[in-house]
């Protein structure tokens, strides 16, 4: 994996959009350790405001048990848990209306009903 050059305004961008230290590290292609060294010797804090964030927790999701091994896999490749994985692809699915291209549909009904139902609301 080619390593991303230090730049940090992109650290302070990924810290701004509120993803964890693991996640930066795994953006910029480093290990957190390096992402700790790095934001040291540039004087950026990772230190995240003292608002928390309510999470809302769902009830358990049953998975089928190749899925999870799937899942847990490449969450060990990554060094990240399997929950903080499909947190992460959740994330991105949600932030760039990946539904459709994920589950290789094209649902033109859905999204245009989604469209209207947002520009409502921008209202």
């Amino acid at each position: 994996m080619r390593k991303n050059k230090l730049d940090p305004e992109i650290i302070r961008e990924l810290i701004g959009q509120g993803l964890s230290n693991i996640e930066i590290a795994n953006r910029m292609g480093w290990t957190v350790g390096t992402l700790y060294v790095r934001c040291s010797q540039l004087k950026i804090s990772l230190r995240r405001s003292s608002k928390k964030v309510r999470l809302k927790r769902w009830p358990k999701i049953p998975l089928p048990d190749d899925l999870f091994e799937q899942l847990r896999q490449r969450a060990k490749i990554m060094h990240v848990s399997a929950a903080e994985l499909v947190v992460a692809l959740l994330k991105e699915i949600a932030r760039d209306g990946l539904y459709d291209a994920v589950l290789d549909r094209d649902d033109a009904g859905v999204n245009c009903a989604i469209d209207k139902r947002a520009a409502v609301s921008a209202i």
